[in-house]
């Protein structure tokens, strides 16, 4: 079942092996307030790291249809855990060519979440890029 302790199971396990991960997407939206709750088919999370390397050496369900050099996704419990890449250089945070605005990772704590301002951002430029 996707629920709030599914996410933090999937958090947690990714978290015991090295790979600090944020909240985004539906879920993010949610837990930030900016939408109401509904039910969730998936669990987006950011990956702040140069590369994939860490993530790739675990043993999960990969599924090879989702393996890009941005994103990565694999099941568990027959749902789908999508791991967005978020590089750093000299002008910021990054995914290929998208810019996260500077703050998308400025809340911490038990459950990361990212900011409501990098999950409006996302959702407004994906909304343009489908529109194009």
């Amino acid at each position: 079942m996707n629920d709030l302790s599914f996410v933090l199971r999937v958090v947690d396990l990714l978290a015991a092996h090295g790979c600090r991960t944020w909240v985004f997407g539906g879920w993010g939206e949610e837990l930030r307030g900016l939408r109401a709750p509904v039910e969730h088919a998936d669990v987006d999370l950011l990956y702040p790291a140069p590369d994939f390397a860490r993530v790739d050496s675990l043993d999960l369900d990969w599924i090879a249809g989702k393996r890009f050099a941005y994103k990565r996704a694999f099941t568990l419990d027959a749902t789908m855990v999508e791991l967005v890449l978020v590089e750093r250089d000299a002008k910021g945070w990054h995914t290929g060519r998208y810019r996260w605005p500077s703050n998308v990772f400025a809340a911490a704590g038990r459950l990361p979440v990212a900011s409501a301002t990098a999950l409006r951002d996302y959702r407004a430029a994906h909304a343009a890029r489908r529109a194009a």
